[in-house]
């Protein structure tokens, strides 16, 4: 809870506004039931005509105040709405400085959950929450101060039930707190559910297993719901037991303060006032609970929140040197590790600017691994990358990944328009250039025939695109791209062999420094120099003829592939 309302420290004078407002509104109503007093007596005397002048105190008052709660509205609520902003933003950029590698593991619904219901538990607890214990403190504090005032032995009789509040805000709120926790959790186990099943649709309905998994969702649904009306029923009895208990201090006052009006201990208009105050004190009781259920759901959230921020970007102090271009990368040793397990164990190579450098290998052997370490998805724990000479751990990750594009093996493309995917390489880029590299990749003339070319909406994870279609755009993106250095993994594996030829000729022509890592030997052939990995470790380099000459491995591979291109369709 302490942690949670650390978030209001950097908005204090905000929050200091609102509760200066929220002070003169609520301090406003506690002036009514003075009115209604007095006017009470004034027609008890008998005397009439003085009661029009306390009727019309009370509507200027209600009138005044009303307009005054528009403003702690906008302070409250306002800065409940700018944390919400800025935890999302923060989210959002923690997000994109954690390793790649750790959204395998981790569900993708729990992350959305976080932005989603967890913010809003946030928002709602630094929100109305901060209303409701700002209207408990004030209205309780002036109408017992008010009520004291009045009679002082009514007041020790009516506040009897107030500390058996706490008794209940302890209990309740500690169950509150766990249940609700267990709702957010299998809410991102649920988020997570539905969102692999909508990509994977096509998957569903090829395998006919609709039946099957409208049960499993059955299934999860009524354990969700169980869930929740846990948490009804704890979140139910919480605010019918602070208001009973409120509701028997207005008992006490119809029993006790009744009985000394009677024998003139207070007089009527005191009574009424009594009684003002009370049901004034009501609505601050139910608030108090409202606040720590509000309070106990916003922590838990945050707590939740607060873990998630603790995931430590694999690199934890990033380097400060800029680099200005690319000339060369050179890598020593390099030894890579991945959940404990050794992946490169020596892997040596040495890229020139300008080069169309090739890595091949057995299934198995690093290649991927490599990539994704040149451009920081992964680091070393031995050995050392060396660009333009500089140690990479001591360059400014935003200018290596500037200088330096991987296109991944898992082709990915946005649910987007064709041109808005080619833009996420350069957001400038004109419609000239677009076609420019849509053709480089060999994909312009199947742009043209879509109905709406370059603003033809591609769908969910390009849905509507074949997967050599969306290979290609990937390889537009690179092509568009204003890096130096394209590091290309497994990215011609599902293009034809016409294709592959004419991009492998794009790409020369582009004049950039090209590394391809393929099992593709046709596309590796065409390279300048080869490096040839076997389990995580440089085991032959050299062009194409000189590993068909003085090779081992490289002849191996080579024959294997060519015998099966041979023995093909």
């Amino acid at each position: 809870m302490i942690n949670l309302l650390r978030l209001l420290l950097p908005h204090w004078r905000r929050v200091l506004a609102g509760f200066a407002v929220l002070l003169v509104v609520d301090l406003g109503q506690l002036v009514v039931p003075q009115f209604v007093r007095r006017a009470v007596n004034e027609l008890y005397a008998g005397n009439y005509s003085a009661v029009p002048k306390w009727a019309a105190f009370i509507v200027g008052v209600a009138l005044f105040f009303s307009f005054l709660r528009f403003f702690w509205r906008y302070f409250f609520i306002g800065t409940s709405r700018l944390l919400e902003k800025e935890l999302r933003s923060k989210l959002y950029e923690h997000t994109l400085r954690l390793d790649p590698g750790l959204f395998r593991t981790m569900k993708t619904g729990d992350v959305m959950a976080l932005f989603t219901n967890d913010l809003q538990a946030i928002n709602m607890a630094l929100g109305m929450g901060m209303v409701a214990i700002a209207d408990f403190t004030i209205y309780t504090t002036f109408s017992i101060v008010a009520m004291l005032l009045i009679s002082p032995k009514l007041t020790g009789m009516v506040i009897i039930p107030l500390p058996l509040i706490g008794v209940v805000m302890f209990i309740l709120g500690r169950l509150i707190y766990r249940k609700f926790r267990e709702v957010q959790d299998f809410f991102g186990l649920l988020t997570e559910w539905l969102r692999d099943i909508l990509s994977g649709i096509r998957v569903v309905k090829a395998y006919d297993t609709e039946f099957r998994l409208t049960r499993r969702y059955s299934e999860i649904s009524e354990r969700f719901l169980k869930l929740n009306l846990q948490f009804a029923v704890i979140d139910g009895l919480f605010h019918p037991a602070i208001s009973t208990l409120a509701y028997v201090s207005l008992a006490i006052l119809l029993l006790v303060g009744g009985k000394m009006t009677t024998t003139g201990l207070v007089s009527l208009g005191d009574y009424v006032a009594f009684s003002s105050y009370i049901g004034m004190m009501i609505w601050p009781m139910v608030a108090l609970g409202w606040f720590a259920n509000l309070v106990q759901r916003g922590s838990a959230s945050y707590s939740r929140i607060e873990a998630y921020l603790s995931i430590e970007p694999p690199l934890k102090e990033d380097g400060k040197v800029e680099i200005d271009g690319f000339r060369e990368l050179q890598t020593r040793g390099l030894g890579v590790a991945i959940n404990g397990r050794t992946v490169l164990r020596g892997v040596d190579m040495h890229v020139r600017e300008g080069e169309f450098v090739g890595i091949t290998g057995p299934t198995g052997a690093g290649k991927s691994v490599l990539l994704n370490t040149l451009v920081k998805f992964h680091l070393p724990f031995t050995g050392r990358v060396l660009v333009n000479g500089t140690d990479y751990l001591e360059v400014s990750t935003d200018s290596l990944r500037s200088h330096i594009l991987l296109v991944p093996q898992e082709v990915f493309v946005f649910s987007m328009t064709i041109a808005e995917n080619l833009k996420v390489a350069r957001p400038d880029a004109t419609e000239e250039e677009m076609w420019w590299a849509l053709r480089m990749a060999g994909l312009d003339e199947d742009v043209r025939r879509m109905p709406d070319g370059l603003n033809t909406l591609i769908g969910e994870r390009g849905v509507g695109l074949s997967g050599g279609q969306r290979q290609r755009l990937a390889l537009a993106r690179a092509f568009l791209s204003p890096a130096s250095l394209i590091l290309l993994d497994e990215s011609l594996s599902a293009l034809d062999s016409k294709t592959e030829e004419k991009v492998v000729r794009s790409l020369r022509e582009l004049g950039k420094t090209v590394v391809l890592a393929s099992h593709r030997l046709t596309s590796i052939a065409a390279t300048d120099r080869i490096y040839v990995l076997v389990r995580g470790k440089t085991v032959e380099e050299g062009t194409h003829e000189e590993l068909l000459r003085n090779g081992e491995i490289y002849p191996m591979l080579w024959k294997a592939h060519h015998e099966g291109i041979r023995g093909g369709p």
